[in-house]
């Protein structure tokens, strides 16, 4: 019995070693489980302190997106009503552009025709002049007549100044109808 006791108390001594030694293992396991568990909880709070960050940027950057998305959304409707001014105001330009196109070719016609009619005026006006003269030369040969003029004109056997006259009426007849005024259209 004794030899029992021993080898119990042998064992017991083995055991409680045993225990010992496992639960100092223990310790040490706790210890570093702990050592780890705190270095854990600090990066755990540092990575929430971090998401919270992250969020707030989210936020921040989701409010951004809405804003410039409503500023986007004015941009294009600003763009599409110039866009619509434009086209009205290149129609407007197109029908300027033919309207002055059709003005500047009345006016180049008007031109054209003030420029004929002004030849035709100074042409006028030319011919006037000359048959005043030829008029005024008329006048002046019956009016200056000396008396032998008037009694050879009068003469009644031989005519000769009766031709003379004939062919001087017939030359300033001619000079006339040379410089008769021709109609004038008027516009």
């Amino acid at each position: 019995m004794q030899k029992m006791k021993q080898d119990l108390e042998a064992e017991k001594s083995a055991l409680q070693t045993q225990f010992e030694q496992e639960k100092k293992d223990l310790s040490q396991a706790l210890d570093h489980a702990q050592t780890e568990q705190r270095s854990h909880s600090a990066k755990l709070q540092g990575q929430v302190k971090r998401n919270q960050q992250l969020q707030s940027e989210n936020q921040k950057l989701t409010q951004e997106n809405e804003a410039l998305s409503a500023q986007l959304k004015q941009l294009q409707t600003q763009l599409a009503e110039q866009g619509q001014q434009l086209e009205i105001t290149q129609e407007a330009l197109k029908a300027a552009k033919t309207d002055l196109d059709t003005n500047d070719m009345q006016r180049k016609a008007l031109v054209a025709k003030v420029g004929a009619s002004h030849q035709q005026l100074v042409s006028c006006e030319e011919k006037n002049s000359r048959l005043y003269n030829y008029g005024h030369e008329l006048i002046s040969l019956y009016d200056d007549a000396s008396v032998y003029q008037k009694i050879m004109r009068s003469e009644p056997f031989f005519q000769l100044k009766r031709v003379e006259l004939e062919n001087l009426l017939q030359d300033k007849q001619a000079q006339l109808l040379e410089n008769k005024v021709d109609t004038i259209a008027t516009p």
